[in-house]
């Protein structure tokens, strides 16, 4: 930490409120902007190193923080989309359509990309939580999600 307890709550109070406006202008939800605002702070408490202009690191982090977040929710929403389970889809059998997606994912993909494809899209965690609970970089979840996604959209794209 480089900061001094002082030092830090002159900070804070001089940066949340605009960080808070960006963040609630870019997420569209005063709980995912206070969250987003609080890991940027976080992450400059936790600092080891001086920044020059922490008010420049906290908006360019909150604006970064934000923008991995609404990609991270429209990569699960088109998934979603793109595989819907809970939606009648035009007279298709809802079961028989869950067993086929059910049935590629075991045989299409390999273990590790099951579990990341199950982590991301099935219990909703960043590819950053991700990368921690599986104990592997980002990198790797990246690769391993369009892996996978690649592979399903081929199976699905030729089945139908």
């Amino acid at each position: 930490m480089q900061y001094s307890i002082t030092e830090f709550e002159t900070i804070y109070l001089r940066c949340f409120p605009p960080a808070m406006r960006l963040a609630i202008s870019l997420l569209h939800d005063e709980d995912d902007a206070r969250d987003a605002v609080q890991e940027v702070f976080l992450r400059l408490w936790e600092s080891d190193t001086g920044i020059e202009n922490p008010q420049a690191f906290v908006i360019r982090s909150v604006r970064n923080v934000c923008l991995n977040r609404i990609a991270a929710a429209d990569t699960r929403e088109r998934f979603r989309r793109r595989y819907s389970l809970d939606e009648p889809d035009d007279g298709v059998d809802i079961e028989a359509r869950h067993s086929e997606i059910r049935s590629a994912v075991q045989t299409l993909l390999t273990q590790r990309e099951r579990q990341v494809v199950d982590k991301i899209y099935a219990d909703g965690l960043s590819y950053k939580e991700t990368a921690a609970s599986l104990e592997v970089s980002v990198s790797m979840i990246n690769k391993s999600v369009v892996t996978a996604l690649k592979k399903l959209r081929t199976h699905f794209k030729t089945n139908k």
